[in-house]
């Protein structure tokens, strides 16, 4: 169960009630990483989260590194700003002050979506971090790695199709248990009885789910219409213009000399579609407005 103080609105009495509830009752709720401190825990200095843990922003949430879930310290940085689940492990009211755990929040996620997950089942991922050649999405709990081979895009950095916070659809292709595939019959077998899984032994194999960007051409996408787009990739000849993520038109340099040897990557422009090619599902175009 995942609770969300921060949407809620009352005064501060009542985000306590809420809190002490969310504690005793062992519920997960939704916290802002506001900040980082070092706090001494048990004689030890120790790198914190510091959380936004109800609108008010009167009561700070902390989560020493240990319970973050990250490896390192220097890992911590990337999850500012993001939106996070956690588990209240102390409460001290006079400090306006709260204990939380990561770690603990996301088991209590993956036990409760392992009761009744199945082969097949799709779920919304959200982008937890971009680097030039993979992407780390994360649903109920799961993270998960992509390639630029598993999302079947043809571009060099990642950061040119993907930011922290998007989202996309993967797909439950087996589900591992103590090294062995849980089929789909066992599975469903073990939630009628209620049985408890332990995440520890729970190994996931799942697949991004694409759209075939190519269905857009004759419907979103039509030959000699108009379109905004973003340089992506410059050649000697011309440029790669993306229309959407995974749909691509190659442009030659503009007639203007104006404009040519001047574009760069990441320029917005507008292209004209002047020729779709559906057997090498190749499109080319010209460019005919500069943005900036």
């Amino acid at each position: 169960m995942l609770a969300n103080i921060l949407e809620r609105k009352g005064d501060q009495k009542n985000f306590w009630a809420e809190l002490f509830a969310a504690k005793q009752n062992n519920m997960a709720i939704q916290a802002n990483v506001v900040g980082l401190e070092t706090h001494k825990l048990n004689g030890e200095s120790v790198r914190c989260w510091v959380l936004e843990v109800e609108p008010t922003g009167a009561v700070k949430g902390i989560v020493p590194r240990m319970e973050t879930g990250v490896e390192k310290s220097s890992e911590m940085n990337e999850f500012l700003g993001q939106t996070i689940p956690v588990m209240i492990l102390h409460i001290d009211q006079d400090a306006e002050q709260v204990l939380c755990s990561r770690t603990r929040a996301i088991e209590l996620m993956q036990e409760i979506a392992l009761r009744r997950m199945k082969v097949g089942d799709q779920y919304t991922a959200t982008v937890t971090k971009v680097s030039q050649n993979r992407i780390v999405v994360e649903t109920s709990g799961f993270s998960f790695s992509f390639t630029n081979s598993d999302l079947k895009l043809p571009f060099k950095n990642l950061r040119d199709v993907y930011q922290v916070g998007h989202t996309l659809t993967v797909e439950v292709k087996e589900i591992v248990r103590d090294g062995h595939a849980v089929q789909q019959s066992e599975a469903a077998a073990r939630e009628d009885q209620g049985e408890n899984m332990p995440t520890p032994s729970i190994r996931l194999i799942v697949a991004p789910v694409l759209q075939d960007k190519w269905e857009l051409i004759g419907t979103r996408f039509n030959l000699r219409g108009v379109y905004k787009g973003v340089i992506k990739r410059q050649f000697d000849a011309g440029y790669w213009v993306e229309l959407v993520p995974g749909l691509d038109v190659y442009c030659l340099h503009p007639k203007r000399s104006l404009h040519k040897g001047l574009l760069r990557e990441g320029q917005v422009v507008f292209i004209q579609l002047q020729r779709i090619n559906n057997k090498e599902r190749r499109l080319s175009g010209e460019i005919i407005r500069v943005i900036g």
